[in-house]
């Protein structure tokens, strides 16, 4: 059974069309990407400079996040300490001050507003 099977696929016609349509198109794209390499491998990397920028910018952002996550953070912990109490904390509402004004220190927004 297996022997009329492998000579059934010997006389199988080779040229069947969506084989060839397929095995065509493998071809096209693999030299699409085989030019899109070349292209991307002959640009020039980005500078030291944009790089150091964008070290920067990624190192401003952090520090952003983190000194407004603070702020959300101290402003929780004197939600709750007012919930629980009824009365505000002097001690947390300086605390939630302070992580307010050093937010503010640190971005150029809220400095371009203090001037005007």
């Amino acid at each position: 059974m297996n022997a009329v099977f492998l000579i059934a696929l010997l006389f199988q016609n080779a040229d069947y069309a969506p084989a060839l349509k397929a095995s065509a198109d493998a071809q096209r794209r693999e030299v699409q990407l085989r030019q899109v390499a070349s292209v991307a491998a002959s640009r020039p990397g980005p500078s030291v400079a944009e790089e150091n920028s964008k070290q920067f910018a990624a190192a401003r952002d952090e520090e952003l996040v983190g000194k407004f996550n603070k702020l959300i953070n101290t402003l929780m912990d004197f939600a709750d300490a007012y919930k629980d109490g009824k009365a505000a904390d002097v001690k947390k509402a300086q605390a939630v001050r302070r992580a307010w004004l050093e937010l503010e220190k640190s971005e150029a927004i809220f400095q371009d507003a203090r001037k005007k």
